[in-house]
């Protein structure tokens, strides 16, 4: 590799890739000389066609592509053109429609690589994540750890990671940490944020989810962190109405698994699915409507944790079955 482009749309599993891609650089030539820039603290490419005064190979790690001028972005151009065989650019962009002339440079004499985040359902997808940030710091983690983890970070990538390291550090002599641990833990935070919606929304108490979302966002949750707590949680609860066993769900304990089936039977008819697709139009509002993100996030929580007829008129009003 002598040009890489990773380009994504969050800027955690970027860094992790581009750390991931550098590390293999390293194992091959343990005298790489690695310097990172971002590009608004440049006027001109880094020198890339001369040995390091180290006498190593030259990795130079560029930041913020998408955000390139000239007269920098003219000179970047010019040596993707004719790239130095003896060093190593890695460029690092948050999409590549600001790109594309770069991007078509790269295709022809690099790689180009698209760092994207799973999409919600892809459980396996976000286990990895998480089981990643756990071998990252150097600690091993079961399965039970795992997904208790995503259950209360959702699936925000920076939410993870942070989780991950408190977990870490709390229990730093834990030879494999457990879903116990991560509870001692993130119990407290957790439910304080995301989760509490999802536990309010799951027991379908529309009021305690309100009051809990207010906490949430009051407490700098992340709108999408909540949103991946709801969508964990619904989707946990389809796959027990399925028939899939709590253990495989991270449901260890006997009372919080009894808890969780106890909340699948009580949805209705085709509620789960209906919430299910209600939360995927949340993502896309969250991400797209120029709405604020705490109306939008309001007016979701209330209709989900509001029991209804799938198919009928939506009555707020409707606080319990009856």
């Amino acid at each position: 590799m002598s040009i890489l482009l990773l380009a994504g749309d969050d800027d955690l599993l970027l860094a992790r890739e581009v750390d991931r891609r550098l590390a293999g650089l390293e194992r091959e030539d343990p005298e790489l000389v690695v310097d990172r820039f971002d590009v608004a603290e440049l006027d001109q490419l880094p020198e890339l066609r001369t040995t390091s005064l180290f006498g190593g190979r030259t990795c130079i790690v560029l930041r913020g592509v998408e955000a390139v001028t000239d007269p920098l972005k003219d000179e970047l151009e010019r040596y993707l053109e004719a790239p130095s065989p003896d060093a190593h650019l890695v460029l690092v962009a948050r999409g590549t429609a600001k790109v594309q002339r770069i991007a078509r440079l790269v295709k022809t004499g690099g790689e180009r690589v698209d760092v994207k985040r799973p999409p919600e359902w892809e459980d396996r997808s976000w286990d990895r994540i998480v089981g990643e940030e756990f071998r990252r710091l150097g600690r091993k983690a079961d399965a039970t750890a795992i997904a208790a983890v995503r259950l209360h970070a959702g699936t925000e990538p920076a939410t993870i990671a942070s989780q991950v390291g408190s977990v870490c550090a709390t229990h730093a002599d834990v030879p494999v940490l457990t879903g116990e641990q991560v509870e001692s833990v993130l119990t407290g935070h957790g439910r304080a944020s995301g989760f509490a919606v999802a536990d309010a929304v799951a027991a379908r108490d529309p009021r305690a989810a309100l009051v809990a979302l207010s906490g949430a966002l009051g407490a700098g949750e992340a709108p999408l962190a909540i949103a991946g707590a709801l969508t964990y949680r619904v989707r946990q609860l389809l796959q027990l109405r399925s028939g899939a066993a709590p253990k495989e769900l991270g449901l260890r304990s006997k009372v919080r698994a009894e808890e969780a089936q106890a909340q699948a039977r009580a949805f209705g008819p085709g509620e789960l699915a209906w919430a299910h697709d209600r939360l995927a139009t949340l993502d896309l509002q969250l991400k797209g409507s120029e709405l604020p993100d705490a109306l939008v996030l309001e007016v979701a929580v209330l209709e989900l944790a509001t029991p209804r007829e799938v198919g009928a008129p939506f009555n707020p009003l409707a606080l319990r079955r009856g």
